[in-house]
């Protein structure tokens, strides 16, 4: 898998490439790709691309930092609603409605998990599904259904208010709004080291590819004992 520092050996390399067959005045290959001229322009495209990357991680990593800041007090938050609820004298059912979607929210479940007996060869506890939904996008569908239920329920009315209706409807437009700025800025990111792989590795005519055509051509047209190809053979070129 291509890494930036990698990227950044491969192009320091073809770079060094570049320099040293530019200083000779004898080569000419027969080749159009891999002519001076052309082998600058595909050091600039592909720099380009490789510097995308960079560009293109930082606002992902920073909304992968602000979306874990915000979920980070959901758990509690949700707890303290749902302990209000208990006693705001909703009823007892209307109250373990709620209740299914607070234990996803907290990774908590109705019955305890199965623990393996160790009194028989079997492992029981493989037969207990996990009843966790910790994922982003689960936690704000459970969240959304959890607040659609005290909609209907006119006794949470909470003084508190971090716990009032509106602000926990605030607070999942928040969540939502930073749950999709990662898939967002993931998307982005994504597609810039896609580009970068194909131009950098993979493609017909990549930099890896071009380099190793250029090396193919110094050693034939110099041979092995020539300065030029002593000077270019130890560069290395992989993905």
């Amino acid at each position: 898998m291509s890494t930036e520092s990698g990227d950044k050996k491969l192009l320091g390399n073809f770079r060094k490439l570049i320099d040293e067959v530019s200083a000779d005045p004898n080569y000419n290959p027969a080749n159009p790709k891999l002519t001076k001229t052309a082998l600058e322009t595909q050091y600039t495209i592909g720099e380009a691309a490789a510097d995308d990357v960079s560009a293109k991680h930082a606002p992902n990593k920073l909304a992968v930092t602000d979306r874990q800041g915000g979920f980070d007090d959901l758990r509690t938050l949700v707890i303290r609603s749902r302990n209000f609820l208990k006693s705001s004298g909703a009823s007892k059912a209307v109250v373990e409605d709620a209740e299914t979607h607070v234990r996803k929210l907290t990774g908590g479940r109705k019955s305890p998990k199965v623990k393996d007996d160790p009194a028989t060869p079997a492992d029981e506890s493989k037969a207990s599904k996990s009843a966790s939904q910790m994922s982003y996008d689960n936690q704000l569908g459970n969240l959304g259904a959890y607040l659609e239920i005290l909609k209907n329920i006119p006794s949470y009315n909470p003084n508190e208010a971090d716990l009032k209706l509106t602000s926990l409807t605030a607070l999942a437009a928040n969540l939502k709004a930073r749950n999709n700025a990662v898939s967002t800025t993931s998307a982005a990111l994504s597609q810039s080291r896609g580009l970068r792989d194909r131009l950098l590795y993979l493609d017909g005519d990549s930099i890896v590819n071009t380099a190793q055509l250029v090396k193919a051509y110094v050693k034939a047209a110099f041979g092995t004992d020539s300065q030029l190809f002593k000077q270019v053979k130890g560069l290395r070129f992989t993905r």
